[in-house]
């Protein structure tokens, strides 16, 4: 009995409300009404409107980034599109890449200049207004090294064979004759070069700028070839180099990536044109391992070529 009278009681607690009514708090017998919530502070009004906004900035961002992103039609490389439409591609922007298609620019400032006096006049007046420009040749080079979006001067249109000294075995060129040009120019002479590619598309001032190498261990680089040369700066105008002639900016200059300005004319040493007889042979991994320095020590003009076979 006793054991059924505490449960009772339990129970009877378990249903009595947690809090007494509100009139039993009042004292005076009115009804106690709940009070009305804090007003929200402007400093809380002004951190939720600074979390919304960088939402939408944000968002807003994520969606120009992806937009730009993708890849854009040919007639909208210059990346001027306005927003949810391609622009077309402006009359005087001039897209520029290299030979292997690894880098590409696109530019409204590039000049090629016929004679040494545009091309001085060129430089003057790039130098006066403080806009850069780099020399670019026939773009062989993987790196794109003449590329700039700032802008770029080619010599493609001066490409002319100045003077050829037969007994000296010398010849004065412009600058952007081509390597092909050059030799078909001097073969009557003679004459050719001491060493060129197999590829011939080459801008004489642009090789002998990168430092173009040469073959085997007796062949200099084809900067080395050169014996004079006449360079167009921003700053001290037309200047001529040689080894007697300020050598060593001369020799600074013969490889000078295009950095101390643009070379104009080139005159080079030439050899005597001579017919080469070529063996082609197959060797092993051992054999080449074995015999490697002598080939490229005996042979002036080496050249492997790897050739894989898979069952």
């Amino acid at each position: 009995m006793l054991r059924s009278l505490l449960l009772r009681r339990s129970n009877a607690r378990s249903l009595r409300p947690p809090f007494p009514p509100l009139r039993t708090l009042c004292t005076s017998g009115q009804t106690l009404t709940p009070a009305p919530p804090p007003p929200i502070s402007s400093s809380a009004s002004e951190k939720e409107f600074r979390k919304y906004a960088g939402y939408a900035a944000l968002a807003l961002f994520s969606g120009a980034a992806t937009y730009f992103s993708f890849p854009f039609p040919e007639n909208a490389k210059h990346k001027k599109a306005q927003i949810f439409r391609y622009a077309p591609l402006p009359e005087d922007l001039h897209t520029v890449s290299n030979w292997s298609g690894t880098h590409e620019v696109q530019t409204r400032n590039f000049n090629q200049p016929e004679t040494l006096a545009d091309l001085e006049a060129l430089v003057k007046e790039a130098h006066e207004k403080k806009n850069r420009i780099r020399p670019v040749g026939s773009g062989l080079s993987p790196n794109g090294i003449g590329l700039s979006r700032s802008g770029m001067v080619n010599l493609a249109l001066m490409d002319k064979v100045l003077e050829v000294d037969k007994e000296k075995k010398r010849v004065r060129v412009q600058a952007g004759i081509r390597v092909q040009q050059l030799v078909d120019a001097i073969q009557e002479y003679g004459l050719t070069l001491q060493n060129f590619a197999s590829i011939r598309e080459q801008q004489i001032g642009g090789i002998i700028q990168v430092g173009a190498h040469g073959t085997g261990a007796r062949l200099p680089p084809i900067d080395e070839q050169v014996i004079g040369m006449k360079l167009v700066t921003p700053a001290k105008g037309t200047i001529e180099l040689s080894k007697d002639k300020d050598p060593e900016l001369f020799h600074l200059a013969r490889c000078g990536l295009g950095g101390l300005g643009v070379v104009a004319e080139v005159t080079l040493q030439c050899v005597e044109r001579q017919e080469l007889l070529e063996h082609t042979y197959v060797s092993t991994l051992e054999e080449i391992k074995k015999n490697h320095k002598l080939s490229v020590a005996d042979f002036p003009y080496p050249s492997l070529n790897s050739i894989s076979l898979y069952p």
